[in-house]
């Protein structure tokens, strides 16, 4: 690697930090003091003093197999149930690793609990359903920066502290031109004429913003084709998201929400579909 960053690399790492939503006051302040010491300093030295002031979570040396809990690597089986069961048995416990062993498993929504480390080993991968109504009922999130009740996002945590999603292994939202990426309404995304999209829903949510509707009464989901993020801490601290692939989004990535002390590393982001940014921090609240 070289010793310059690329963009992509800094935006995975950095960027987020800078914005404040994924770092203290005190990892800012120390930042600006590495910058205000040496003016000429690149940004990307300047990103690696944010990054090196961020502390990751730490877990217990607990380890929950999803295998033990009814999972099975076979792609086919539902697998749902058994990550939640080993997601709370874990939380339970007071921490540690759900470890998922080489396989590919199929399942719905995994929803993170605190001091929670879902750690995807090498040669596994989480193949999430195309089934929208999966990721039913609707939960507290956003889309596109605003507030609402909406799909589930595939990897989701709410007020959460000390989370993480690591290891080698790949996280698949099996989105493709026949699943979540038409609802964008471009035809290059395997959308026709004649079929549903995000139009109507989308402007529906600015207006309803816009007016100060509650937040109570945003409830999107089924038939609204607002496609969910794929990995979202909201409202969370001290998080770390590293070393997983990420591919075939129905949407944004990796976005943290009002979350602090958040840090991306060495992940690795392979889809081409709507909206597939890698990385959206979001700290400013909305109406």
């Amino acid at each position: 690697m070289s010793a310059r960053w690329s963009r992509r690399a800094f935006l995975g790492r950095a960027a987020a930090a800078t914005t404040g939503a994924l770092v203290g006051s005190a990892a800012l302040g120390q930042a600006s003091a590495f910058a205000g010491q040496s003016p000429a300093l690149s940004p990307w030295d300047q990103a690696d003093a944010i990054a090196n002031a961020v502390c990751p979570p730490r877990f217990p040396r607990r380890h929950f197999p999803v295998t033990r809990f009814g999972a099975v690597g076979d792609g086919i089986t539902d697998c749902t149930l058994a990550f939640a069961k080993a997601v709370r048995a874990c939380a339970k416990a007071g921490g540690g690793h759900v470890v998922v062993p080489a396989g590919r498993y199929l399942t719905g929504p995994i929803h993170l609990r605190s001091n929670v480390d879902l750690h995807v080993t090498e040669n596994a991968t989480i193949a999430f359903s195309q089934d929208p109504n999966a990721y039913l009922p609707a939960v507290f999130t956003r889309w596109e920066g605003t507030e609402l009740h909406n799909y589930s996002p595939l990897i989701y945590a709410f007020g959460q502290r000390n989370i993480a999603v690591t290891g080698t292994g790949t996280l698949d939202g099996q989105a493709d031109n026949a699943h979540w990426w038409p609802w964008k309404g471009n035809p290059a995304y395997g959308w026709q004429p004649g079929d549903p999209h995000q139009a109507a829903a989308r402007t529906r949510l600015q207006t309803m913003a816009e007016q100060g509707v509650p937040v109570e009464q945003r409830v999107f989901g089924n038939g609204d084709y607002l496609r969910p993020s794929f990995v979202q801490p909201y409202r969370c601290r001290d998080v770390l998201i590293e070393g997983v692939t990420i591919i075939n989004s129905p949407m944004w990535e990796i976005h943290p929400v009002l979350s602090r002390n958040v840090l991306v590393r060495n992940a690795t982001v392979v889809t081409h579909g709507p909206n597939n940014d890698g990385c959206n921090p979001s700290r400013a609240r909305t109406s």
